[in-house]
């Protein structure tokens, strides 16, 4: 090339559109909401899970993609203006549900449920998942404690709807050992008059279901207690025939001597399918508050009728 050519040639200019167009870009990926979290899967009508796995959630502009570490990509699609409602990567309905509180959030596809934890504490070793060794097995079959519980939302108020009833919760202050808990029902053919009681704890979650398939919702409100022990709680009434709020009773674990063995708070509830679960880590004798090293108890409970009103009855125990 002649010393004419080189000074004669240009750097090729990009147009102002073009380089407005990739910074936007470059801003849309930097601000892609990406984490990485624990994916604990139940398969459609089972209430336990198939597998605890690593993923990596990502939300922008609506869209979801969860990409779980045993290869599988789940990608959402919102559809519609109501939150929460989306399409999958198939064109099926998929949707975003409460009750896991700051902790995460709940995904039910067409096939399958996701529940989406930030805190990745619990998760199966990876060199024994590697491995296919029958521990790995059995830490992937039922999901692990995460090790810290979020912050409270200050005040709690959120509303959950379901069958054409709708629940308003509130907790207030939800920042001190004793708060007052509200439940405003609407859309009952009879009473629709508050409910009000004091709560020993915060409310960390609520979730509303239908577990009898009756047509009558539920709603359920999660309260941890204050202290090191962060004892688990459940306040949850029913809409009795649509007609007017009913108590639900959940026995106390303490009242079922082999369902206690070992516990010490720090339990979770989720509702999956058509069961409440309850889940909390066992302490062995000598563990330190911080440190159980008894495994995992999972409490599935069913909804029946009482002698007056609902109860949570015990279905079935598992430990791993």
């Amino acid at each position: 090339m002649t010393q004419h050519e080189r000074s004669t040639r240009r750097t090729p200019r990009v147009a102002p559109a073009a380089t407005a167009l990739l910074a936007m870009l470059i801003s849309a990926a930097a601000n892609a909401d990406t984490v990485q979290a624990r994916c604990d899967i139940y398969p459609k009508g089972q209430d336990r899970a198939s597998a605890v796995v690593p993923c990596t959630f990502s939300q922008r502009q609506g869209y979801v993609a969860i990409d779980r570490s045993d290869g599988v990509r789940h990608e959402l699609a919102p559809k519609g203006d109501k939150p929460g409602t989306y399409v999958d990567e198939k064109g099926r309905p998929a949707y975003r549900q409460s009750g896991l509180g700051k902790r995460g959030q709940i995904y039910r596809l067409a096939d399958q449920s996701i529940y989406v934890y930030w805190d990745t504490a619990g998760l199966p070793d990876a060199t024994a998942a590697a491995k296919g060794s029958a521990a790995a097995g059995a830490a992937a079959a039922s999901p692990a404690m995460p090790r810290t519980a979020a912050a409270p939302p200050v005040p709690f108020d959120k509303t959950f709807a379901l069958q054409g009833i709708t629940f308003r919760v509130v907790s207030r202050p939800n920042n001190s050992s004793i708060n007052r808990l509200e439940i405003v029902p609407s859309g009952l053919e009879i009473d629709n008059r508050p409910i009000a009681r004091e709560i020993e704890g915060t409310v960390t979650g609520a979730e509303v279901a239908d577990l009898n398939a009756d047509g009558s919702p539920e709603i359920y409100v999660y309260v941890t207690s204050a202290g090191s022990g962060s004892y688990g709680s459940v306040v949850a009434y029913s809409a009795n025939k649509r007609k007017s709020l009913a108590e639900i009773y959940l026995p106390p674990v303490a009242e079922n001597p082999k369902a206690s063995q070992g516990y010490m708070g720090h339990d979770e509830f989720a509702v999956v399918e058509s069961t409440l679960v309850q889940r909390f880590p066992i302490y062995a004798p000598g563990d330190s508050n911080s440190k159980p090293t008894g495994g995992t108890r999972q409490l599935q409970y069913k909804l029946v009728p009482g002698e007056a009103g609902w109860v949570l009855k015990l279905d079935r125990a598992v430990s791993y």
